[in-house]
């Protein structure tokens, strides 16, 4: 088939509402004039397997997959890219022939989004969190030649288990470190991630962490994607740190998904520009 055929594209997640990405999609859609389809699918707890099958047998050619299904997506796909293979999740499914492919392209959204800013090999890194986000964001730092990655988390089971995860499938020296009150992070790091959801809900919600010791050359990212400049990255900014917000990972996410499913590179600021009007509507 030519890649001006029909085709149809989708969002599997609990709550999708107010999610940005189909408009982000459709968008990229149009300005490299193909008529396809990007339908937002609400799913209840409990029926995602019964979900997924439907859209397989509706031919969609590829998905995005949202809280919080993006484990549960690991047992329905045909296939693994090894990303998704490591990281244990899913969030983004492309169709090859008959089979499904799950990818995660949470943690090389990021990546690409710190390319131009920031040289991730051989650097010192500090992940807040340790859950689907800060899993991805981790192995993927750790893949592109993080010299160093700390793990900070409240719950140590949880931030053990990833630092052992990231021992198995990265060359870079993965610790644990404790969150308990605020986090001080140390002088010698050069990239700190918030990969909790912490400043989601809330824009002015802030992780406790005390980023003065940071160099100016340092560099502070945020996976929350906010209609304002997250409480986080206005405190590194104040004090002359470089920043990366969650919009221009997801852009960049959405720009990998784009990559996945045509071959051709994304329209940038089409999606930069969806994702603004829609992060900006009441």
């Amino acid at each position: 088939m030519q890649l001006t055929d029909r085709r149809f594209f989708g969002l599997l997640g609990e709550v999708v509402d107010g999610n940005p990405t189909q408009e982000m999609m459709e968008s990229a859609f149009a300005a490299a004039d193909l008529p396809w389809s990007y339908i937002s699918i609400p799913v209840p707890v409990g029926s995602f397997v019964d979900a997924f099958e439907s859209v397989r047998q509706l031919g969609f050619a590829g998905l995005h997959i949202t809280k919080p299904y993006k484990i549960d997506a690991v047992a329905v796909v045909d296939e693994l890219s090894p990303a998704a293979a490591t990281i244990g999740a899913v969030n983004c499914v492309h169709r090859q022939g008959d089979r499904l492919v799950g990818d995660n392209t949470d943690g090389r959204g990021l990546v690409d989004a710190l390319s131009g800013t920031f040289s991730v090999a051989g650097s010192s890194v500090v992940v807040l969190g340790a859950g689907g986000a800060a899993r991805a964001i981790a192995v993927e730092l750790g893949l592109a030649g993080a010299r160093e990655i700390t793990v900070v988390n409240r719950t140590e089971a949880a931030g053990r288990s990833l630092v052992d995860a990231l021992r198995t499938v990265v060359d870079a020296e993965c610790r644990y470190a404790p969150w308990d009150g605020e986090f001080a992070v140390p002088a010698d790091v050069d990239l700190v991630v918030n990969g909790t959801s912490i400043g989601m809900l809330d824009s002015d919600e802030r992780p406790d962490v005390d980023l003065a010791k940071l160099r100016p050359d340092a560099v502070v990212a945020d996976a929350v994607i906010a209609p304002r400049e997250s409480a986080i990255l206005g405190d590194a900014s104040a004090g002359g740190l470089r920043t990366v917000s969650g919009a221009e990972m997801l852009v960049k996410q959405a720009t990998i998904s784009f990559n996945l499913w045509t071959g051709r590179a994304a329209d940038e600021s089409a999606l930069r520009s969806a994702l603004d009007e829609t992060l900006l509507t009441p």
